[in-house]
C-alpha cells in the first residue's frame, strides 16, 4: 500500500487522533495486513497498562 507513516499506529491506538486523523487510520487499516497486527499489538500494550495503572490505584 505504499510508504505509511506507522506513528499514527500508536497514537490511534491511544485514541488520541481527531476524528478525521483517525477515519484515515482506519481506511488505511482495511488494506493494510500488516499495520493491522502492528495496531493490535499496541492495542495489547494499552490493555496491559490499563491495568497496571488499575493494580496500582488499588
Amino acid at each position: 500500500m505504499g510508504r505509511y507513516d506507522r506513528t499514527d499506529l500508536g497514537a490511534y491506538s491511544l485514541g488520541l487522533l481527531d476524528a478525521a486523523e483517525a477515519a484515515r487510520v482506519e481506511r488505511h487499516l482495511a488494506a493494510c495486513p500488516d499495520c493491522r497486527q502492528e495496531a493490535r499489538e499496541f492495542e495489547a500494550v494499552r490493555g496491559l497498562l490499563d491495568h497496571l495503572t488499575q493494580v496500582k490505584s488499588t
